[in-house]
C-alpha cells in the first residue's frame, strides 16, 4: 500500500511538471553595473487588449521589482520598464487510434485539429539616457480564452524576474 502511494505521488508530480508548458528566456547587457541601479519607471509598451490583464501585468512587475529592493519613481529612473503582450493562435493536431486484431490488421484512427491561444509576455528595460535595451525577459504559454489568467501572469513575471537583477542568482 505504501509503495502504491509513493508511485502514485511520483506519477502525479511528473504529470504536474509535464503539464507546465511555459517557456521563458532572459538576456541582458553583461557590461552594465546592475548594483548601481535601484529605480524604475513603467512606460507604455504593447498593451494587452484586456485592461484587467494589463493592470495585472503592471502590478506584478512593480511588485516583483519592489520585492528585490527597487523603487518605482515618476522621474529620473535608472531604467525604463516596458511590457509587451502578443497574442496568437497555433494549430494543434490530436490523433487517436485503436489497434487492429493481431496479425490481421485493421483498426481505426482519427485526427482532429484545434486552435490553441498562445500568449507571449515580454518585459524590457532600457537606459533612459541612451534609449538602449539593457535587459529583456519573455514568457510564453497557452492562455485562457475565458478571461481569467489562473495565476499565469504572476507565475510568468516571477519566472522572468527570478534572477533579476543579473548577478544575484541564488545557487
Amino acid at each position: 500500500m505504501r509503495k502504491t502511494i509513493l508511485v502514485l505521488g511520483a506519477v502525479a508530480g511528473a504529470l504536474t511538471l509535464a503539464c507546465s508548458t511555459m517557456k521563458t528566456d532572459v538576456d541582458y547587457d553583461h557590461t552594465i553595473n546592475w548594483s548601481s541601479m535601484h529605480t524604475f519607471q513603467l512606460a507604455e509598451g504593447t498593451r494587452s487588449p484586456d485592461t484587467f490583464t494589463q493592470k495585472r501585468i503592471e502590478d506584478n512587475v512593480t511588485s516583483q521589482l519592489q520585492s528585490k529592493g527597487w523603487q518605482a519613481v515618476t522621474s529620473n529612473p535608472d531604467v525604463i520598464v516596458n511590457t509587451h503582450v502578443v497574442l496568437q493562435a497555433e494549430k494543434q493536431w490530436n490523433a487517436t487510434g485503436t489497434g487492429g486484431f493481431g496479425r490481421f490488421g485493421g483498426g481505426m484512427a482519427q485526427a482532429t485539429q484545434s486552435t490553441v491561444p498562445i500568449g507571449t509576455l515580454v518585459v524590457t528595460m532600457t537606459n533612459p539616457k541612451t534609449g538602449e535595451l539593457i535587459w529583456r525577459g519573455a514568457a510564453q504559454d497557452q492562455v485562457s480564452t475565458s478571461g481569467g489568467d489562473n495565476g499565469q501572469i504572476a507565475q510568468a513575471i516571477a519566472e522572468i524576474l527570478k534572477n533579476f537583477p543579473p548577478g544575484t542568482a541564488k545557487s
